[in-house]
């Protein structure tokens, strides 16, 4: 699957990610077709927050 990253501030990458063949216990798989970002992304992304504690 295709994710996008935030590798530093201001820099997006498309990478391509393993999906998941099994779903560990307690744990759910999600067929995702729309995404979106936050405030919190947006100021990651645009490096005003900077922390690397916040996952995102």
């Amino acid at each position: 699957m295709k994710a996008i990253v935030c590798r530093s501030p201001g820099t997006l990458l498309v990478e391509e990610r393993p999906e998941h063949d099994t779903v560990p216990p307690g744990m759910v798989l999600v067929d995702v077709s729309h995404v979106g970002i936050c405030g919190t992304d947006y100021h990651i992304f645009e490096a005003s927050t900077l922390s690397s504690n916040i996952r995102v």
